[in-house]
């Protein structure tokens, strides 16, 4: 089993550019990936929307992504079960967990989660950025706003499904919120230390220590903003790894690239992650470590989750 990345947009850019996840021009493709070591990927199906018309984007990408998948069956399988990762361990295909970046397209009716989840959905951001009907978003934190009533329905259900809830894009209050009422690890699939970079994406000391208490996980992010202020590379991204397992052990900690999600990431593309062992091994991960980190920190994550 290779590497396992906790986020990326691959989905919703080719449905946008009408290309495939087989091979296309955007960060993030089957062939490039699988040659840089990549065996699990998380894909978020997103738009940036409220209302009825945010759902159908969400069914078109869906539709896109099973089309994919019904094409490509010797290259591409969908992770609805912790058996199909095992089941396809030895294989060459790449696994893909099917992602909600934020919960807009549930219109505060809770049983299009269940729907989506029939669907083959396995997680779900509560916001993406700005406040909707389950919380605030992380860049309307001076609110002081947390989750509603139905945020917190959300969270349960997904639970409840076996579902994995993203903590990233949340504001600091729904963050603590979530940690208080989940009874399951909860993974913060793209963000950095705060602590390096002040970024009101990435997450404070205090979050890192709940997030770890709660046995979750933060990816660590490409997402060049969210590194370092001036031109950031891949020592600075390296710095955070180090940063976060300092201060609450190599175990908590997981990759999210943000492939196709943003402009420039600190990596090129995809093809840049066959330097991330490397990079680790000169700042002093041993072989455990740069595993767990790369890998199994997230599989046991989901061995855990996924029903």
């Amino acid at each position: 089993m290779g590497i396992v990345d906790c986020h990326c947009d691959v989905i919703s850019r080719i449905w946008r550019e009408n290309e495939s996840i087989l091979a296309n021009r955007g960060q993030f493709d089957v062939y490039r990936a699988r040659a840089a070591g990549v065996s699990l990927q998380f894909c978020a199906l997103f738009t940036d929307g409220q209302g009825e018309a945010t759902l159908r984007t969400i069914l078109r990408q869906l539709d896109k992504f099973h089309e994919e998948l019904a094409r490509y069956p010797d290259d591409l399988y969908m992770v609805t079960s912790y058996r199909d990762i095992e089941t396809n361990r030895d294989k060459s295909a790449i696994g893909c967990l099917l992602h909600l970046e934020g919960g807009e397209a549930l219109g505060g009716e809770i049983e299009i989660l269940r729907v989506l989840h029939r669907l083959g959905l396995r997680s779900i951001g509560l916001t993406w950025n700005k406040r909707n009907l389950l919380a605030d978003g992380a860049m309307d934190d001076g609110s002081g706003g947390g989750l509603s009533n139905l945020g917190r329905a959300v969270v349960k259900l997904a639970q409840d499904l076996g579902m994995l809830v993203d903590l990233a894009h949340l504001s600091q209050r729904g963050f603590f919120h979530v940690i208080d009422l989940a009874d399951k690890p909860v993974i913060v699939s793209h963000a950095n230390a705060r602590s390096l970079c002040d970024h009101p994406r990435n997450l404070s000391d205090e979050q890192l220590k709940a997030l770890a208490g709660n046995g979750g996980l933060v990816g660590c992010t490409l997402v060049p903003e969210f590194v370092a202020t001036k031109s950031p590379g891949l020592s600075d991204f390296i710095d955070h790894l180090v940063y976060i397992s300092d201060l609450i052990g190599t175990e908590y900690v997981a990759l999210g690239s943000d492939f196709d999600g943003v402009d420039t990431p600190v990596l090129t593309d995809v093809s840049q992650y066959s330097l991330l062992e490397p990079a680790l091994r000169a700042r002093g991960f041993n072989h455990e470590e740069i595993d767990k980190i790369l890998k199994e920190n997230c599989l046991a994550l989901l061995k855990r989750v996924l029903k």
